[in-house]
């Protein structure tokens, strides 16, 4: 059987169905209003939801969560600010000590401080604050070699023997500059050394 016979039948069928549902209704009393709707012969399913490939699918999902971390990262602009503070002290593997403290009023305004002291006794503490007007420091020891200096908002307070550094240094202090190689000059190497080293005699 062909294709278009196969379709006439279909279409006789469905007439006849037709016929058969009229004069059931006629005989119920009901008035047959079949003609006055249109006939629907075929209807073809489509799913509501389009179908994706695997790789769209992916993206999607990707786009989809990094949507989700950026909202979740937007500041809350009712949020208060949120202080802090923390402080820890531990031995050194030498013998001495080391510790650190801090607070911060989660405006950006932080103070703290820590120390390291060696195993002789010797000791540094960094006093410090950090605020709308920048980072300034606050140096106390009493290491050998260290004199009270002054420069570039740290202020140094030394208790230690300074060895005539400070007598040395009276007045202001210049940048260190440090030497330039010669260009093409292999194997040179530069060392940090205190300033109380004979080696930085004349760089200072």
């Amino acid at each position: 059987m062909t294709k278009k016979k196969k379709e006439g039948e279909k279409e006789k069928e469905s007439s006849r169905r037709c016929d058969r549902s009229a004069g059931r209704y006629a005989e119920s009393g009901l008035r047959d209003l079949s003609s006055a709707l249109p006939l629907v012969i075929s209807m073809h399913l489509v799913s509501p939801v389009p179908q994706l490939s695997n790789s769209t699918m992916k993206v999607f999902i990707v786009l989809s969560a990094l949507i989700a971390v950026a909202v979740s990262q937007l500041a809350d602009p009712l949020a208060q600010p949120t202080p802090y503070s923390f402080g820890y002290t531990s031995n050194t593997e030498d013998g001495g000590s080391s510790g650190h403290q801090e607070s911060g009023d989660g405006n950006g305004r932080v103070s703290g401080s820590y120390t390291v002291t060696d195993l002789e006794g010797h000791s540094r503490v960094v006093d410090y604050v950090a605020d709308e007007l920048g980072f300034r420091a606050t140096v106390r020891t009493n290491e050998p070699g260290t004199a009270n200096l002054n420069s570039a908002d740290v202020t140094m307070e030394s208790s230690g023997d300074d060895n005539g550094i400070a007598a040395a240094y009276a007045g202001n202090i210049p940048a260190p500059v440090a030497p330039v190689a010669p260009a093409g000059q292999a194997g040179v190497r530069y060392v940090l050394v205190p300033v109380t080293d004979p080696r930085a005699r004349g760089y200072y």
